[in-house]
């Protein structure tokens, strides 16, 4: 069974659902009613994927993640559970109360018998409907609000087919070390710190006179009271998270730190060094973390030893080991996560909730995003991808999936006694009030993303963002689609703001984001396209005009492009297909205007298709004028353009809107054009700095050391350049030529000795600023 929504009333911040109770229409259901009074739950639907709970502080969210895990297992709950702010707590006798949760589940196919053989029912849509009144009374509630107590044998039954909450420890962080002991086929019954006090005892014992003088001391280090029980649980999960690494992801065997101690206590150093290498072997194979770990590409997680303990280091890209004080602490905690989801092993034949309580707290924005992607591939795993849902809490817009806005679920405190309340299509109004939730803007300016795509307004930005996530859906591979985690869509509000929208993101700092630019092609976007290479202060472009699109110029040499009859592109709604637009103008009438479907038919297309004739061939503006003189106002942008974005995603059968292939070819194209366009982008940018800091590194080498250097630094400066040169073609090349420089001037031995033939060292060096003009020209080496 897959968990599709849960019901909360009376636990902790949920209190009832006052909105649905004042809506006019809602109609009690004997379920939800109490001595007489109607309670109704609290209702939130979960995806079948991942949902991201979002709110302030004190609205809620931990309280979900609660009820979830109380109502999925056998967890006990009290009545201190209950809201306090209820008209229902009480303390008199009788009339105390407890929380309940009731939850909706999609079954399968092969779980309706089991079902059925104890007489659960269903609803008519197939359906289970549960309510947990109490941690033993069970009900099966019906799709008109009835109800059917549950005996104990169905109530098993049921608990044996629930989906089990697994809950992320997010609150501890890999250790720094771990000892050998803990990690040995025999274990150990001694704390850390207990074992190390009683070292520190014994190692200075040399006659029966110091056995006697320390026996006070040993046998309070022996007792288990002088064990620091404030830091044993911590210990104890820090223990369990370095065993999962090392044994269950590594597969290291437990015999492998018995033989290692062994070694240490021995002295054989050979023998250490040697298994030491082939336990960072075995977590460089299994763990592979720098594909996830994208701040680094060649990061990677090992150990060293030192006495009873196995320290964790970092290896870097410039292949310098850290210890774990010298880096982030979030590092830490992202490696606990990944630890966690690695080894954890699903119960076959049931479904599974993975609950995360603000795994974001210690993760910068890239780290945030790097766990995205790890629960995204946790999520895709076969063969039980479509087994397992994840349901994390965030405060941050950096672990919001912008490519997927339908999974945001925004949690707010209502007012006095309201308690926590479910914010309905938090996402429709521009993230409002996903942005009041978060503190912080999600999508709408140029210093969030790393990379940016300026387009004129925000209606722009809204058939960009939804279409693109739109193709997604439909399976369009994401080398043709903006990856909108990856990338911000700026509004800018007009063509005319552009330019110096771009000069602020660009600024005149020498690492610049990557822009694009998209412009209409009409006289305000030409203007603005010849601003853009004017220019600011220092009359440099602001970007390469290979980084302009104008879309009147994309749409007449794109061979994929469908043309409307009658239209000429100028602007994105002219890539909208007539029955298309008015059908989302109608749409804009009912919602908007709150026209009746009858009336807002009275916009017809032979009415549109004259008026754009009469109003310089463009969609819209043929659309606005007929939708005025149709309804006596005027049709704007945005809420048209969202009425668009609801409208393509009607695809049940028999409901597919007319125009839906032409619609498709051509916003695919542009989408997969503008994806292109700023990849190169940003490979020109990081070209740029990679090729900024190479130069740096060689000007900074040749004016400090003009006359001689030894071997030994002639190598730390070309290790230096490799580590800018990253995994590329160019990178490889210049990999290559510092290779046979290394050889010719035999860098890897006698380090102290000076430099032979300095000054071809010297050339050798300069060259490298030249690896990729000079490969063109065959002239390397």
């Amino acid at each position: 069974m897959k968990l599709v929504k849960i019901y909360i009333r009376h636990y902790k911040s949920f209190n009832f659902d006052y909105e649905k109770k004042a809506i006019p229409t809602s109609k009690p259901q004997d379920w939800e009613t109490i001595d007489g009074q109607w309670f109704p739950f609290i209702p939130i639907q979960f995806e079948n994927d991942i949902t991201a709970i979002v709110g302030s502080n004190e609205s809620g969210k931990s309280h979900l993640l609660d009820a979830v895990e109380i109502f999925l297992s056998k967890k006990p709950y009290q009545m201190r559970d209950f809201c306090r702010y209820s008209t229902l707590f009480s303390v008199e006798e009788g009339f105390r109360r407890l929380p309940d949760f009731a939850g909706l589940f999609e079954v399968s196919t092969a779980e309706k018998p089991l079902l059925k053989e104890f007489s659960i029912p269903l609803r008519t849509d197939g359906n289970l409907m549960l309510w947990r009144v109490d941690e033993t009374n069970w009900r099966a509630v019906g799709s008109q609000g009835d109800y059917k107590e549950l005996d104990v044998l169905a109530v098993e039954r049921i608990l044996s087919l629930l989906p089990i909450p697994f809950r992320l420890i997010t609150d501890v962080a890999l250790p720094d070390s771990v000892s050998i002991a803990e990690l040995s086929a025999s274990g150990s019954t001694f704390a850390r710190s207990q074992r190390n006090r009683l070292f520190e005892l014994l190692k200075n014992i040399r006659t029966p006179e110091d056995l006697q003088r320390i026996t006070p001391n040993l046998l309070s280090t022996l007792a288990t009271d002088s064990i620091d029980t404030s830091k044993t649980s911590k210990n104890a999960t820090q223990n369990a998270l370095s065993k999962l690494l090392l044994i269950k992801i590594a597969k290291i065997a437990p015999s492998t730190f018995d033989d290692l101690s062994e070694a240490i206590q021995g002295g054989f150093e050979g023998h250490v060094n040697g298994l030491v290498q082939k336990i960072n072997d075995s977590l460089a194979r299994h763990l592979n973390l720098s594909r996830w770990w994208k701040q680094d590409s060649e990061f990677s997680l090992r150990v060293s030893p030192r006495e009873h303990e196995l320290v964790f280091t970092i290896r870097d890209r410039t292949g310098t080991d850290y210890s774990f004080n010298e880096r982030s602490t979030g590092l830490r905690y992202f490696l606990s996560y990944f630890v966690q989801l690695r080894a954890h092993e699903r119960e076959t034949g049931r479904h599974e909730i993975l609950l995360m309580d603000e795994p974001d707290t210690y993760l910068s924005a890239v780290g945030q995003q790097d766990l995205l992607r790890v629960l995204e591939n946790y999520i895709d795993q076969e063969p039980d991808k479509t087994e397992k849902q994840v349901v994390y809490v965030t405060h941050s817009p950096f672990l919001i999936n912008r490519n997927a806005a339908h999974r945001i679920r925004v949690l707010d405190k209502g007012k006095s006694e309201e308690g926590t309340r479910l914010v309905k299509d938090a996402t429709r109004n521009r993230y409002e009030p996903l942005r009041s939730s978060i503190g912080a803007f999600v999508a709408e300016t140029a210093f969030i993303g790393g990379a940016n795509l300026f387009v004129e307004g925000l209606s722009d930005q809204i058939y960009l963002a939804g279409i693109s996530n739109y193709l997604r859906n439909l399976g369009k591979p994401e080398s043709e689609l903006i990856n909108l985690n990856e990338i911000t869509i700026v509004p800018a509000g007009s063509a005319s703001t552009i330019p110096y929208m771009l000069y602020l993101a660009r600024g005149q700092d020498e690492i610049k984001p990557p822009c694009a630019v998209l412009l209409d092609s009409d006289a305000a976007g030409e203007d603005a396209q010849k601003q853009i290479q004017r220019g600011g202060a220092y009359r440099k472009p602001l970007v390469s005009n290979d980084y302009v699109l104008m879309l009147g110029a994309w749409a007449s040499s794109s061979e994929a492009f469908r043309p409307t009859e009658g239209v000429v592109v100028r602007d994105i709604e002219d890539l909208i297909p007539i029955k298309i637009a008015v059908s989302a103008a109608r749409a804009y009438a009912v919602n908007f205007l709150g026209l009746s479907q009858e009336v807002a038919n009275d916009l017809t297309e032979k009415s549109v298709k004259e008026s754009i004739a009469a109003n310089k061939n463009s969609l819209f503006d043929g659309l606005s004028r007929s939708f005025k003189e149709s309804f006596g106002t005027s049709l704007e942008k945005v809420g048209f353009a969202k009425e668009v974005i609801k409208l393509i995603g009607i695809q049940t059968p028999g409901r597919r809107p007319d125009g839906m292939p032409d619609f498709e070819a051509n916003f695919s194209s542009l989408i997969s054009h503008l994806a292109d366009l700023l990849r190169q982008t940003i490979t020109d940018e990081e070209d740029k700095r990679r090729d900024n800091r190479l130069h740096r590194i060689i000007d900074s080498f040749l004016r400090d050391y003009p006359d001689s250097t030894t071997r030994d630094r002639a190598k730390i400066v070309l290790k230096d350049i490799e580590a800018t040169a990253g995994e590329s073609e160019h990178g490889d090349q210049i990999k290559k030529v510092i290779a046979g420089i290394r050889r010719e001037h035999r860098l890897a031995s006698e380090p102290l000795i000076p430099v032979q033939s300095y000054e071809d060292f010297k050339q050798q060096l300069s060259n490298l600023k030249y690896v990729e003009r000079l490969a063109h020209q065959k002239e390397i080496l």
